[in-house]
């Protein structure tokens, strides 16, 4: 799976740009706010129609323009699919060969790359929501379909919650907490089942990071069961918590309040890991992440790597470059400064400066030095 073009209009700061990536890396470099990001968003976006800094429509759009368009031109095995995704300060629209899905589901697993950004590093030590939302986007990549659960879930948790702020008390068998505990056993069902599956490919990763000095673990707070026993413990969980739901107004129980614990030697990073400790976590959980999807997929995702030598020492960098180097598969990778990449090995591929929502290809090595 790689993107054999991109075009950007109106994203942020940028203009009007077409970038033609190479198949392997491709190293988008320059100061900072001249616009690398916003490049790695606007990939983030047309695939998963979705900001990963939790942007508005109106933040993504250009200032003082009404628009911002991002096309793709995809190809996945040999079949290529033309992504086109437009946003004005209301809503987004989206085409594939240039004709209209019929839902916004349907838009996705086209094109599932993964980020690696700083900004996830904090999640962390954050509030639980953000650890859920880490593993949940990497189920989301491996499933699109998932997507759908979390939504169903949502329409339940929200009118349920408005009957309980107007001091209804709920019962087991009502419409609205039945459909609530189906929905929800279905998301954390495959949130388990996911870690389930990494938690090997993560142990390894995590060990080969640290050379076998520590080890690490990702525990989910139901383990894994069938349906229907999950079902029952959802429903135990909502009466342990009947009065206190009318007193608050709101469900107080479900994955929507889960909180997976992300361990290193048996404690929780989120109370005792150091920030080298967070950066290798998530350095492990990207290359488990990584290679569990291309056994899905038969093929290498894209990868976004958002400042990885600001945010890695030099140790880790290496250690993620040469396993990078060992896959084949195409890389963004946004930095301030080539050196260390250079140094690392990496330079086969295509570099680009970026400067002011501009962008220009470096073809001499003399550029780059």
């Amino acid at each position: 799976m790689y993107i054999e073009k991109l075009s950007v209009i109106n994203c942020r700061n940028i203009g009007n740009i077409e970038l033609l990536p190479d198949k392997g890396f491709n190293i988008l470099y320059g100061l900072n706010a001249q616009g690398k990001t916003n490049l790695l968003e606007s990939v983030y976006l047309i695939a998963n129609l979705k900001s990963f800094r939790g942007s508005k429509n109106e933040e993504i759009v250009k200032h003082d323009e009404n628009y911002c368009s991002i096309n793709a031109c995809v190809n996945s095995k040999g079949v290529k699919r033309n992504l086109k995704l437009e946003i004005d300060k209301k809503i987004k629209k989206v085409k594939i060969d240039n004709k209209k899905p019929d839902s916004a589901s349907e838009f996705f697993g086209y094109l599932r790359p993964i980020l690696f950004s700083p900004e996830e590093v904090s999640l962390l030590k954050g509030y639980p929501s953000g650890r859920r939302s880490l593993l949940d986007r990497a189920v989301f990549q491996a499933s699109p379909v998932f997507i759908n659960r979390v939504m169903e879930y949502n329409r339940y948790l929200k009118q349920r919650n408005i009957l309980l702020k107007e001091g209804k008390k709920l019962k087991g068998n009502d419409p609205w907490t039945e459909g609530l505990v189906s929905a929800g056993t279905r998301v954390r069902l495959e949130r388990i089942k996911y870690l389930e599956r990494i938690l090997p490919l993560f142990k390894e990763a995590f060990q080969r990071i640290t050379d076998g000095g520590e080890r690490a673990d990702i525990i989910y707070p139901l383990p894994l069961a069938a349906e229907n026993v999950l079902k029952e413990q959802f429903h135990q969980e909502l009466s342990r918590v009947e009065d206190r739901e009318i007193s608050f107004g709101q469900t107080l129980a479900g994955p929507h309040r889960d909180d997976p614990v992300f361990q290193i030697n048996g404690k929780s990073v989120r109370h005792y890991g150091s920030q080298g400790q967070q950066r290798t976590f998530i350095l492990a959980f990207k290359t488990a992440q990584i290679m569990d999807l291309e056994n899905i997929l038969g093929e290498p995702p894209v990868l976004l790597l958002d400042d990885m030598t600001g945010e890695l020492d030099t140790f880790r960098q290496n250690h993620f470059f040469n396993f990078l180097k060992s896959r084949k598969g195409q890389v963004f990778i946004t930095t301030t400064d080539i050196q260390p990449l250079l140094k690392a090995g990496i330079r086969d591929g295509r570099f680009f400066r970026v400067h002011q929502g501009s962008i220009q290809r470096i073809v001499s090595n003399e550029e780059l030095l």
